[in-house]
């Protein structure tokens, strides 16, 4: 238990007494008057704990009597829980009186039986408490309630980071000029920053990642934490998780190699490593030599402590990082201790806190600590009292403010001491899952509600919000989900958390008998092996594996290991088992029964759950996400009437909900409900209709007919895929009237011809999404939905305008837009003056002047950065997409395209040619808006840097001459092209870098003009069966570093591109050949295709293969001797 927590836990076990005081079952008999013994005991000792907990760090006799109470109270809560789960478990069997086991079971003798047992248990805990407090020769003060903080006003934006920054904007300029130095030669130079822990080196890091010159100066930004662990592979995926946005593939490290230097090689790109530890030159000098393909003037920022690391990585002088002088520090902390940063108006209140800045030594993590404790101190006594009694007797070495975060924590409430502790589980720079943590302090009886009515979920929240408040938490940008915990934070966790929780990879050799929380700060799979001690911890509550990553070609836990462990600890409140590679479920699992959260994920392969798992009635949170064999739930699934949170998402095998699911009234998250196909087994609808307390997003499948959910942030609702009476499609979604908050909605396989009544009503849609509506005709009604962002539209065949324009029409601000296979889709909106009628005939400059001013009355899409349109032929037209970054336009008419970029034309021509303005304004309609208005506020896909083009067939390829316009463009593929040539004015396009050319079946030759797309990095050309040749020319764009050719049979050589450092060729026989004798290819550090080398089994992946076997077998005998049926 974490230190000074105990007065939560005492104040836990009265509140579970009083839960059983309260019931009127036959059970009890004979049992409360120990229960009200028991309760009078923990009362007494809680008064002085309080006191106890604040002296113990002064007086061993204190600390040794509290660790002996904290034994037996955490035995004493056990015993409890059994009991009250046992009494649940008759209430929940009570259900079916007619059963005649139940009969049995509830028979006089059974429970009087039971009782006495029970009688006797409670009276020995009672007894042995009642010891402990005899045996306290020392004077405690009796403090029976905890002194309760006054919580102030606060809003949202106190969180913002702009005080991080306080101090820092000559340091920022330094870093900033150093970074852009054009004198130093190196193409990859690195910049170390050097600071003790909490100087704020990561935020002045992110500070200068961020600035705008920098942004404009560097083509690719990356940051990687990088923390105690300095292994090059992990690093080397954490760098392409950040390039791509996406984690990558288990791969070899070769390959991924290759993949990075597909991502940095030949750009100018920063790279962050926040956080370096590792002072190991050769791991470092190994890192350094796959970064050093990028362009001259690439930088790697490097934070670190030790000026050891900085020795060893730099090539530009370190940045030594100093703490905050005297007037900043002032600045931080007043933004912390006083409400809206103001200065206070007590001068003794003003002289404290000066005087508590100076010795915080300008560190801001300390700063803003101890300002955020001050913050609910309000008098003048108060401040006086922490400055002369606590503050000032810190034994603080210089560079240590450990002390300093001690003494904050020393001063939260009981409850968030535990809330925080229980964060060590956690590695060191590990992305916590807000919603995860709540559910897992759930789990551990850490939320207190302040009142019946009030949701353990808000508490949690609340929890949360006011430890990032006090700074013990920190958000990870970008990401509104998650939090950070500082690795100075992390130290304090582990500090005084002690022997309690063990995180083995970290402390674990800290672990006993008495530890009660164990994870693995590293992939369980690779574990050299499991302490034998763990055995010994039989009262363990918490399992937790928060770094696992399941490889499909390994099983983590075989069979026997899993059924050894779980029937090993019967006392656990989580358990977590996912990515584990389990094929069954333990089918004891149903006598864990104090267990609250359970996770099962990613065990790809479960097909059933015992039904024994029903026994679980303490059960809060189910996790069986990715469990994509998973067929069905257990049919007595109703039995977990504690269940709360019930994650199936993925798994996409489950055909019917069971029959009672409706009985799950405490349900508060759903992903998914699935409707049997079948109406005559599985759950129907109605069962939702019972689940009130629901609320996130949740998706019913197979809809066939369908109250309000008020809590509900999304809602999907995806029908059978067949044909049904229209009518009673509408009317079935009419009646389910979700409520006017929803966030997101999607609607698929829907057969009604009307939108649903209630779709107008929900204003806060900001993401929506229809897919296969069949029948639906009309446009949206887009001017309704004001925060809408996201659009998504598939398969709509009858769709002939996306929306209708009204009066005072305005469009909402929609960042992402998809429409896929509406056939039918004639234009955006429809409206009296039939702009498409117009449109079709434009081609001279007059015309699309006109075409241009009608589109620019409408209203434009001015937040779009991604647009994708796809098999929509008949769409003639586009409004105007200023800021659009992202265009894909597969199987869709491209006349809209040529058009919007010569509408690009004409605005810049109105700017640099007056003359040629007046002519186009001249020949416009009269209502129509003046060119040099449309001139002055965009220039139309002046942003674009990606276009996707896949040509419908008979296309004249008209659209390519107008490419060249695209100025920002960066990467362009084209795909199904049909024309002899493709001679395009490609020196407008210098920043293009990937380039794909891919079934062009008349392509005789590259066009002459690419040869002026001086950034080009990567070409691929596939299926050009009339490429014969590449030109000579193609060796002077000396950036071309990847060449993929693929299905080009009558290509027959290649000429020296000694630039390349991938070449990639696939099903071209002659041109294979003639590679295989030419010197220049032999070079290139990666071949790939059929140029490929034979793969071999290397050395070390056969080494790693039979160390997981070692492992795993290591692990197996361990707990093979906890078994009779596991010690063969």
């Amino acid at each position: 238990m974490a230190e000074g927590a105990l007065f939560n836990v005492a104040e836990g076990i009265i509140g579970q007494l009083g839960n059983l005081a309260l019931k009127e079952l036959e059970l009890l008999w004979g049992v409360k008057e120990e229960l009200q013994k028991l309760e009078d005991t923990v009362s007494t000792i809680k008064a002085v704990i309080l006191d106890a907990e604040e002296q113990q760090a002064q007086n061993h006799t204190i600390r040794n009597w509290l660790g002996r109470l904290k034994d037996a109270l955490y035995e004493a809560d056990d015993l409890l829980d059994d009991f009250s789960t046992e009494v649940l478990r008759r209430e929940v069997m009570t259900r079916n009186k007619k059963a005649k086991e139940v009969r049995i079971f509830f028979s006089k003798s059974n429970q009087l039986a039971y009782g006495l047992k029970m009688g006797h248990k409670i009276k020995a805990i009672r007894e042995r408490l009642d010891a402990i407090a005899a045996d306290r020769k020392f004077h405690l003060v009796e403090r029976p309630r905890e002194t309760q903080v006054s919580n102030r006003v606060r809003e949202t934006h106190h969180f913002v980071r702009a005080e991080d920054v306080i101090g820092r904007e000559v340091d920022k300029k330094v870093i900033i000029d150093r970074l852009m130095d054009p004198k130093i030669e190196e193409n990859v130079s690195v910049l170390p920053i050097v600071g003790i822990g909490g100087l704020g080196k990561t935020t002045l890091a992110q500070f200068v990642f961020n600035a705008e010159e920098i942004k404009n100066h560097f083509e690719k930004k990356l940051w990687v934490c990088v923390s105690d662990d300095f292994d090059v592979k992990i690093i080397v995926e954490k760098i392409l998780e950040c390039a791509k946005e996406k984690k990558p593939e288990r791969l070899e490290m070769n390959t991924l190699i290759n993949d990075l230097q597909k991502e940095i090689d030949g750009k100018r790109y920063l790279l962050v490593l926040d956080d370096v530890w590792d002072d190991d030159s050769e791991k470092w000098d190994k890192l350094k030599g796959f970064l050093l393909g990028g362009a001259r003037g690439s930088r790697i920022l490097v934070t670190t402590r030790q000026e050891k690391v900085a020795r060893i990585s730099k090539t530009i002088e370190p940045h030594f990082l100093r703490g905050l002088n005297e007037k900043e520090s002032w600045s931080l902390f007043k933004q912390k201790a006083f409400e809206k940063g103001q200065e206070p108006k007590n001068l003794r209140i003003k002289e404290i806190g000066m005087e508590i800045v100076r010795k915080c030594g300008g560190i801001p993590l300390a700063i803003k600590t101890i300002g955020s404790l001050l913050c609910f101190k309000n008098s003048e006594d108060e401040w006086s009292s922490f400055m002369n009694k606590e503050f000032s007797k810190l034994n603080q070495k210089e560079n240590d403010i450990l002390p300093t975060l001690k003494l904050s924590y020393d001063h939260l409430p009981s409850h968030l001491k535990q809330c925080f502790a229980y964060c060590s589980l956690f590695p060191k720079d590990y992305q916590i899952e807000k919603e995860i943590m709540i559910r897992l302090w759930m789990a551990q009886g850490l939320l207190k509600q302040s009142s019946k009515n009030q949701c353990l979920e808000d508490v949690g929240h609340e929890y949360f919000i006011d430890l990032r408040w006090r700074s013990f938490f920190q958000e990870v940008e970008g990401k509104v989900t998650k939090f950070k915990i500082h690795d100075l934070m992390h130290d304090l966790a582990i500090l005084v958390v002690g022997q309690e929780s063990i995180t083995f990879g970290i402390n674990e050799e800290k672990m006993d008998e008495k530890t009660h929380h164990m994870s693995f700060g590293l992939n369980f799979g690779s574990s050299t092996q499991i302490p034998t001690l763990l055995l010994k911890a039989n009262r363990m509550r918490t399992f937790l594996l928060p770094c696992q990553k399941w490889n499909s070609n390994q099983m983590v836990w075989k069979q026997l290991t899993c059924d050894a462990f779980v029937s090993s600890f019967k006392f656990l409140r989580l358990l977590d088992l996912h990515e584990t590679g389990i094929r069954n479920v333990p089918h004891f699992i149903g006598k864990l029964k104090h267990l609250r959260y359970l996770d099962l994920s990613w065990n790809r392969h479960i097909k059933m759950l015992p039904n024994s798992i029903t026994r679980l009635q303490n059960l809060e949170t189910l996790n069986l996400f990715g469990c994509g064999e998973l067929t069905e739930l257990p049919k007595n699934i109703s039995k977990l009437v504690n269940l709360r949170h019930l994650n199936i998402n993925g798994c996409n095998s489950l055909t019917h909900m069971p029959c009672g699911f409706g009985q799950l009234t405490n349900l508060h998250s759903l992903t998914q409900y699935v409707l049997s196909t079948d109406s005559r087994c599985g759950g129907e609808l109605k069962e939702l209709h019972g689940l009130n307390q629901l609320r996130e997003n949740l998706r019913i499948k197979n809809m066939r007919h369908g109250k309000e959910k008020r809590y509900l942030k999304g809602l999907a609702l995806e029908w059978i895929e067949r044909e049904v009476d229209v009518g009673y499609d509408e009317m079935s979604v009419d009646a389910l009237e979700p409520n006017q908050n929803l966030n997101s909605l999607e609607l698929k396989y829907y057969r009604g011809v009307k939108y649903p009544s209630w779709l107008s009503l929900l204003k806060n849609l900001v993401s929506l999404q229809f897919g296969s509506l069949k029948n639906i005709q009309d446009g949206l009604p887009l001017n309704q939905f004001p925060s809408l962002k996201s659009l998504w539209l598939s398969d709509i065949p009858s769709l002939e305008y996306v929306s209708l324009v009204s009066e005072g029409f305005k469009l909402p601000p929609l960042e992402s837009l998809s429409i896929l296979d509406c056939p039918n889709l004639k234009g955006w909106w429809k409206r009296s003056d039939s702009i498409e009628e117009d449109e079709d005939a434009a081609d001279n400059y007059s015309e699309i002047s006109t075409i241009t001013a009608k589109n620019h009355s409408l209203p434009s899409f001015t937040h779009l950065s991604n647009l994708y349109i796809s098999f929509c032929p008949k769409l003639s037209s586009m409004p105007l997409f200023p800021y659009l970054e992202k265009l894909n336009l597969p199987y869709s008419n491209l006349r809209p395209l040529e058009r919007t970029i010569s509408m690009g034309m004409i605005s810049t021509a109105s700017q640099e040619n007056p003359t040629a303005a007046a002519v186009a304004e001249s020949t416009s309609s009269a209502r129509s808006y003046s060119s040099s208005t449309l001139a002055a506020s965009f220039t139309p896909l002046s942003k674009l840097k990606s276009l996707y083009i896949v040509m419908i067939e008979g296309s004249d390829g008209h659209v390519l001459q107008s490419i060249q316009h695209l100025t920002a463009l960066e990467e362009f593929s084209l795909y199904n092209y049909n024309g002899d040539g493709m001679e395009l004015e490609w020196q407008g396009l210098r920043k293009l870098q990937y380039l794909r050319l891919i079934d062009h079946p008349k392509l005789a030759s590259l066009p002459v003009g690419l040869q002026q797309a001086t950034s080009l990095r990567d070409l691929v050309i596939s299926s050009c069966p009339s490429l014969t040749t590449l030109p000579e020319w193609i060796c002077e764009i000396i950036s071309l570093q990847s060449l993929q050719i693929w299905d080009c049979p009558n290509l027959t050589s290649l000429p020296a591109l000694t630039s390349l450092k991938t070449l990639d060729i696939w099903r071209c026989p002659i041109l294979v050949e003639s590679c295989k004798s030419q010197d220049w290819v032999a070079r290139i550090e990666n071949l790939q295709g059929d140029l490929a080398p034979p793969k071999e089994e290397g050395p070390e992946q056969s080494k790693t293969d039979e160390e997981y076997e070692l492992k795993t077998r290591g692990f197996t005998k361990i707990f093979g001797r906890c078994s009779g049926s596991t010690s063969q």
